[in-house]
């Protein structure tokens, strides 16, 4: 009886020091000094590289910004979509900033903070084509990010006979619309925009939007005192014009 008590034991205190080791909060960020966050920096302008092939962006400004108000250092972790709530749930960021939209299944995985942008998930084709509803894709095949938001938006009015094509980045699914090898993309207006402006001259343009995008900071669902905390710093970005100035920073409407 001793020994079958001692090991439940143990394994009680294993079980206890796996979720002691998940429930991050704020203070235990700023006793190891670093803050991780897990950016897409294949997604400009919310990650992307500067000149200097830095990490630059929206998401990768909050980031920075957050790091600074937490007084830590900040260590990015690139991630693609379909990577992100990976990377999360194996500890290997503290939270995540990359284009993240929150939706009721990731909410069965991980915590959302409150938006802190907005965009809109487009179909962009070429300007010979006509795409003036959802339906009008029958029979195209239609690029987007494995399980990214796009891939929920167009995957929920996508004809049955459209072939979806799922990349892992937005790079895959913008270089398969420029080599003709998908006749379509769905991908975010800000995004699309750039994607239209890099490519082929005039060949390009957006056909309609099929549904509104916001952006969240992703974290462990057991982070409540950290989901605390980056509400009141996203709260004090709006009310101080600091997430103005980013967005204008990178040319992104302000949507508040």
């Amino acid at each position: 009886m001793r020994r079958l008590m001692s090991l439940i034991m143990g394994a009680t205190m294993a079980i206890a020091g796996c979720v002691m080791a998940q429930a991050q909060t704020t203070d235990e960020i700023v006793k190891k000094g670093t803050l991780s966050v897990a950016i897409d920096i294949t997604n400009p302008p919310y990650g992307g590289l500067d000149n200097s092939m830095e990490p630059a962006g929206i998401d990768v400004d909050i980031a920075k910004l957050m790091a600074e108000r937490l007084g830590v250092k900040l260590n990015i972790v690139q991630v693609t979509g379909p990577n992100r709530i990976p990377t999360l749930l194996n500890n290997r960021a503290d939270v995540v900033i990359a284009s993240f939209a929150p939706t009721a299944e990731r909410a069965l995985q991980v915590a959302f903070s409150e938006p802190y942008t907005n965009a809109q998930q487009v179909i962009v084709a070429r300007k010979d084509r006509t795409v003036s509803k959802a339906e009008d894709t029958s029979g195209m095949k239609v690029a987007v990010v494995r399980g990214n938001a796009q891939d929920v938006a167009f995957t929920a009015v996508a004809p049955s006979d459209a072939e979806i094509m799922r990349f892992d980045d937005d790079a895959g699914t913008i270089q398969a619309l420029y080599s003709g090898q998908a006749d379509a993309l769905v991908i975010g207006n800000v995004a699309a925009e750039a994607a239209i402006r890099q490519g082929p001259p005039d060949q390009f343009e957006v056909k309609l939007s099929i549904r509104d995008n916001p952006m969240a900071v992703g974290m462990r669902r057991d982070q409540w005192n950290l989901l605390q905390w980056i509400n009141t710093f996203i709260f004090n970005m709006k009310f101080t014009g600091e997430l103005r100035a980013i967005h204008e920073a990178h040319g992104v409407p302000y949507p508040y």
